[in-house]
């Protein structure tokens, strides 16, 4: 029997707020660790690209940004272009649709084909809903967040301890605030009970299902409610190793991003404020990813289910002074957590280093269905390492793009297991020593020791630009010699 395929991803979640990994003391993620405890856990799987809408496309399609054509937030899935549920439907899959979008700024998750709600855009389902809450994207086109308060009888929950930063022009966006209602009346308990009801929906039918369910955290605003808002006390988290962070040597961009939130004059203690809510907001997914296991394993499918769960990027929280993403191709925001529970996993439990994709899923998981990944994909399937097979792809570097966000970045980059060299066109380039630097904190571009190291990155990622029909491989090439 063709198994299931259940996707949980969370928006903008950091490697190390899933305690599976054994980098963060603090959080408390029981569920999703125990689905690393069935599976395998990837301690190297980038995004493509670390901003919201053009990875989602990516994970859905299986391509990169330029090949999809988001390659920037607010835009649409080029004409013509499958994703994740077309190919699946080969296969007689049955596919589903619960949460968060924002792959595609025109069509929706209905318009593809998917079983679920609709939620257009970016569409925080609290915004214009919630009294209190300044965070202003609403839904497009209804609010079926607002459906299922009035239908669950719960009121409107009020927002209340709303957290800014200091600059006027950049306050609208809260980075957390406490939900005052019952954790059933939040965003993520309505995520699940979608996802669980798609599911019950699929469950019924005799054709296997994916389903792809997407929580909206802990992306900012952190709205939070009780337990999980006090559930972490700020004092306990330790300063991040990057806060050192000085700008010097470093593209002019990332310390105008810094002023930009305004979160410097609270130093520290503001960043432990902000991540004591972030880890809350972890741990509340966590449970929510709990009870939608619960449901598939009521409904008898767990046994023949692969379950995934991992996020688009991550989220700086403090590190190199930075929150969210942007244009500064750092860790915190490109490595994401990747856990894998396939039910005929032959090494439960264990972790795997191997240089893998978010975008790679869809290969994988086509293949894990029996159908022959097309060869337009840009990746390949990783199916033997989530079986925890003896496996290598023969990768030694990643290549991750980022095109805009704050400004228009046009960046580039190549990361090895011990070296990186990220290209800014119109600003320094960045060559950080992972061994002797692993908070990237020291960029050695233009030192003549990393001479031989900068050369080779820069006909790595040459080699990437060309292979992959790259549109700044022209400008690149002009660039490289003289940068």
């Amino acid at each position: 029997k063709r198994p299931n395929i259940l996707v949980l991803m969370a928006d903008q979640q950091r490697l190390d707020t899933v305690g599976a990994y054994g980098l963060n003391d603090l959080i408390r993620t029981p569920h999703i660790d125990a689905l690393a405890q069935r599976g395998v856990r990837f301690s190297q799987a980038f995004t493509p690209t670390a901003i919201c809408s053009p990875a989602r496309a990516s994970f859905y399609t299986g391509l990169y940004p330029h090949h999809h054509g988001v390659t920037g937030n607010g835009l649409a899935i080029r004409e013509g272009v499958r994703g994740f549920n077309h190919y699946l439907a080969e296969a007689g899959y049955q596919s589903g649709y619960a949460g968060k979008w924002h792959a595609d700024e025109v069509r929706g998750p209905s318009d593809y084909g998917f079983i679920g709600r609709d939620f257009m855009g970016y569409a925080f389902p609290g915004a214009g809903l919630l009294p209190g809450l300044q965070f202003a994207p609403k839904p497009k086109t209804g609010n079926p967040y607002a459906d299922y308060l009035a239908e669950r009888g719960l009121g409107l929950p009020t927002v209340s301890h709303r957290y800014v930063g200091t600059n006027p022009g950049c306050s609208a966006q809260e980075m957390y605030a406490l939900h005052e209602g019952p954790v059933e009346s939040c965003i993520e308990y309505f995520v699940a009970e979608e996802a669980i009801r798609v599911m019950e929906q699929m469950a019924a039918q005799d054709e296997p299902f994916f389903l792809w369910a997407n929580f909206w955290g802990p992306h900012t605003p952190c709205l939070v409610p009780e337990p999980y808002f006090s559930m972490y006390n700020p004092d306990d988290i330790p300063e991040h190793p990057s806060y050192c962070e000085t700008f010097e040597n470093k593209p002019r961009v990332q310390s105008i991003i810094e002023r930009m939130w305004g979160l410097g004059d609270y130093g520290w203690r503001g960043f432990q404020e902000i991540s004591a809510r972030y880890f809350g907001h972890c741990t509340l997914i966590d449970d929510m990813v709990g009870r939608v296991v619960a449901a598939l394993e009521r409904l008898g499918q767990l046994d023949n289910t692969i379950i995934i769960y991992t996020a688009d990027h991550g989220d700086c929280l403090g590190a190199h002074k930075l929150i969210e993403k942007g244009e500064f191709m750092y860790d915190e925001i490109y490595r994401i957590p990747l856990v894998v529970a396939h039910p005929e996993c032959q090494t439960p439990g264990a972790e795997r280093d191997d240089l893998v994709y978010l975008h790679e899923v869809l290969p994988s998981m086509l293949t894990a269905a029996g159908i022959e990944a097309p060869n337009e994909l840009d990746g390949q399937s990783f199916l033997p390492a989530m079986l925890g097979q003896a496996w290598d792809n023969g990768r030694a570097e990643v290549f991750c793009i980022f095109n805009n966000h704050f400004t228009t970045a046009n960046q580039r980059m190549v990361r090895t297991h011990t070296h990186q060299f990220t290209f800014n066109p119109s600003d320094i380039g960045e060559l950080y020593d992972l061994v002797n630097d692993p908070y990237q904190l020291h960029n050695r571009y233009g030192d003549p020791a990393y001479d031989a190291v900068r050369l080779d990155l820069m006909d790595r990622m040459e080699a990437h630009m060309t292979a992959l029909g790259d549109p700044q491989l022209s400008w690149f090439q002009r660039m490289r010699h003289v940068y």
